[in-house]
C-alpha cells in the first residue's frame, strides 16, 4: 500500500500513539520521523548550535528504538527553520523525500493541533500532495492515564471506501486494499434529486455502479451500501454505527476543481470523524 511513511513528531501523546499504529500498515519499507523546531536566530548558520535540535534528535532516537517493523528503514529528520510555518517545512520534506503517506493525529502541540480551531495540521491536509492518514487517538478523562498505553486498533479489519463514482475511481487508487483488509464496505451517498422519482433513479444507478465494482472483486469480502442525504453526515453516522475501522476518501470529488484545496465533504469528515481517515490526494498515481 504505502512504502514510505512520514510522521510529523512533536513529542505529544498523539505522536507516540501514531507510531504505535505503524505496525497496522503492511508493506512499509521506510519510516521518516520528522521534527521541526524554530531557530533561536533570524538566520540559520552552521556556526550556531540550537540545543533544542540536538535534544530533539536524541529523543527521536529513543522513539526509533521502539519501532519494530521487519525490513523497514527508519530515518530521523530534525529541521530547524528561521521563519515560515511548520506545516510548510513538513511538506517540503515530504516532497524532497518522495513520501507516499503522511500519518498524523488530530490534536496536540505544534503541527498536530485540533482541526476545529484551524492549525498547521489543517494546512497539511489542504495543501499536501501526499496521501494522508488521520488517526483519532482514544479519549480518556483520567489525567493520569496516558493514551500511549492504548493499543492501536486494527486499521484494516473493516475498511469503508467512500465513492461518488468520479474520476479517477477511488477503488483504482487502492488496488491493494482488498488483499490486506479483512472486509471492505463500498459506500455511496445519494445527495441529488428534486423528487422521489429522481432520487430512486440515482439509487438504482448507484446500485449498478457498485455491482460492477463488486464483480471485479468476487474473491473478496465486499459489501455495498447506499444512503441518501448529506454525504458527510451519512459517512460519519454509518462509520460509527457499523464499527468501521478505517474510512477512505479522495481529497476531491465531483465538485473538486483545485486539487490542492480539499473538497467540502472530505473536509467535514476530517473535522468530525472519530474513526481513522485515509485521504487520498495522489489522484494521478
Amino acid at each position: 500500500m504505502f512504502t514510505k511513511v512520514l510522521i510529523p513528531f512533536d513529542f505529544s501523546d498523539d505522536s507516540y500513539y501514531i507510531v504505535k499504529c505503524l505496525e497496522k500498515i503492511p508493506r512499509i519499507r521506510e519510516i521518516l520521523l520528522v521534527h521541526v523546531t524554530r531557530s533561536l536566530y533570524l538566520v540559520n548558520s552552521a556556526d550556531r548550535e540550537n540545543p533544542e535540535t540536538d535534544y530533539a534528535r536524541l529523543r527521536l532516537e529513543k522513539v526509533k528504538e521502539t519501532i519494530e517493523i521487519p525490513r523497514s528503514k527508519i530515518k530521523i529528520i530534525v529541521e530547524e527553520i528561521a521563519g515560515g510555518e511548520i506545516s510548510e517545512a513538513i511538506l517540503r520534506i515530504a516532497d524532497r523525500e518522495c513520501v507516499s503517506l503522511i500519518m498524523m493525529g488530530r490534536r496536540g502541540r505544534g503541527v498536530i493541533e485540533t482541526l476545529l480551531l484551524g492549525s498547521n495540521a489543517w494546512d497539511i491536509i489542504r495543501y499536501g500532495k501526499q496521501d494522508l492518514l488521520l488517526i483519532h487517538p482514544p479519549e480518556t478523562k483520567d489525567p493520569h492515564y496516558s493514551i500511549q498505553k492504548y493499543p492501536c486498533p486494527d486499521l484494516l479489519s473493516r475498511v469503508m471506501i467512500c465513492t461518488d463514482f468520479s474520476e479517477p475511481p477511488i477503488e483504482n487508487l487502492l488496488p491493494d486494499i482488498y488483499e490486506v483488509s479483512s472486509s471492505v464496505v463500498l459506500f455511496n451517498a445519494v445527495t441529488t434529486g428534486d423528487s422521489d422519482e429522481e432520487v430512486q433513479k440515482e439509487i438504482e444507478s448507484a446500485k449498478g455502479a457498485l455491482h460492477t465494482i463488486e464483480q471485479h472483486r468476487k474473491d473478496h469480502d465486499i459489501t455495498s451500501v447506499i444512503r441518501t442525504g448529506d454525504a458527510a453526515d451519512e459517512i460519519l453516522t454509518f462509520s460509527m454505527q457499523e464499527d468501521i475501522s478505517l474510512i477512505a476518501m479522495k481529497s476531491t470529488g465531483k465538485q473538486g476543481i483545485v486539487q490542492s484545496f480539499i473538497g467540502g465533504t472530505t473536509a467535514a469528515v476530517a473535522r468530525n470523524a472519530k474513526k481513522p481517515l485515509l485521504i487520498l490526494k495522489r489522484l494521478n498515481s
